[in-house]
């Protein structure tokens, strides 16, 4: 479905609507670009630091110098993408808030991630451990199939796997006395799973959806679903695709 026609539909999700614009013409642009990973790749090769820094500045419009910092750390390895799914965030100083330092580095990482999604024979696998076989990313989108299991959806990777229908995928715990689920009508197939085991939750839809949006739309169209979540005091693990993880 067209970000118009949603953004007419749900008017409130219009800035929201419009930062996934600027993702979507950073991932356009950096398709375009030959980068190359090899297996020990923790993040972009040097020689493809600048394209994705000199795009990324572009299209978000922030001052090159205001990037520089964490630029020249990429460049000269000392940053590893792939501890940023596990809500690491690097240890040396930058002149960032960690909340946008960590929206930052998911954004400007999304072109290492899909890479690593699309080319790893891990994609399609299921999640036995309740994380994504390819990046160790939390899930917080699952999808729900009639008579089948549940498959849950990487917003780092891209990638999806099968996964037992009911239980807590951050802390394993299947005792349904410890399992909360909450529907509003306002979110057609959509609903909230929560675990008051380690206090976080898991948004899941029907699989139907995806015949009309994409799983990161699917996840940005019932963020009125995380605002009511995190107002009961539950966490989300992992960013959306415009890389917020706490919406209150």
């Amino acid at each position: 479905m067209p970000l118009d026609e949603i953004e007419k539909g749900r008017p409130h999700l219009r800035d929201t609507l419009e930062v996934y614009r600027k993702v979507l013409e950073f991932d356009e642009l950096m398709s375009r670009e030959s980068i190359s990973l090899s297996a020990g790749d923790v993040a972009y090769p040097a020689d493809s630091v600048a394209a994705v820094f000199d795009a990324f500045s572009s299209v978000f419009d922030l001052p090159g110098e205001m990037l520089a910092p964490l630029r020249e750390e990429v460049k000269l390895g000392r940053v590893d993408f792939r501890r940023l799914p596990l809500n690491e965030t690097p240890a040396f100083s930058l002149p960032y808030h960690e909340d946008e330092l960590r929206e930052i580095l998911f954004l400007v990482s999304r072109p290492y991630f899909v890479r690593l999604g699309t080319s790893s024979p891990l994609r399609s696998r299921p999640w036995e451990r309740g994380r994504c076989p390819v990046c160790d990313s939390s899930p917080s989108l699952s999808f729900l199939k009639q008579n089948e299991g549940r498959t849950l959806s990487c917003s780092w990777c891209g990638s999806r796997g099968k996964w037992k229908r009911i239980g807590c995928p951050h802390c394993g715990n299947s005792d349904t006395g410890k399992l909360d689920i909450i529907e509003i009508e306002d979110e057609k197939g959509m609903r909230i799973d929560l675990c008051n085991g380690c206090r976080t939750y898991v948004k899941t839809a029907d699989d139907n959806l995806l015949m009309d949006y994409t799983p990161e739309l699917i996840d940005l169209i019932s963020m009125p679903l995380d605002v009511l979540a995190q107002d009961r005091g539950y966490r989300r693990l992992s960013p959306n695709a415009i890389g917020m993880r706490e919406l209150v």
